[in-house]
């Protein structure tokens, strides 16, 4: 059996959205969608093309919708390096209080950018 990696996706990666392809590609399997623990905000960024939102953990926030999935351990290096900065990989919790890998974004990057934490989802901003 081949050991696997979870991640969580949140904006452009999650299934139907354009990057999505990239966790196919790679044998990725959805296994579920759930929430974040609520101590997050999310960023519509600027500069990206598809836009991409940006998860930040703060102190009080929001639970946001996500999806977990499970990507073969020996492809899961070449998904996280194709990653563009200031998004990132990190440690994500989810509502049942599981730590999985997900996306993240630095600080910085939410000094220009919306925040829609109170829409609850990127799938929900960009429709």
């Amino acid at each position: 059996m081949t050991e696997r990696i979870l991640i969580a996706a949140v904006g452009a990666h999650m299934s139907g959205l354009p990057l999505n392809y990239q966790l196919t590609e790679r044998k990725g399997e959805l296994l579920e969608t759930t929430k974040t623990a609520p101590i997050y905000r999310l960023f519509a960024l600027t500069g990206f093309d598809p836009p991409r939102p940006g998860l930040l953990r703060v102190e009080t926030g929001f639970s946001i919708e996500l999806e977990v999935w499970s990507v073969p351990a020996n492809l899961f290096g070449s998904f996280v390096d194709g990653v563009p900065p200031p998004l990132a990989i990190g440690t994500v919790e989810l509502e049942d209080g599981r730590q999985v890998n997900g996306f993240v974004c630095e600080y910085y990057a939410i000094s220009d950018a919306d925040d829609i934490s109170d829409i609850g989802s990127w799938r929900a901003y960009v429709a």
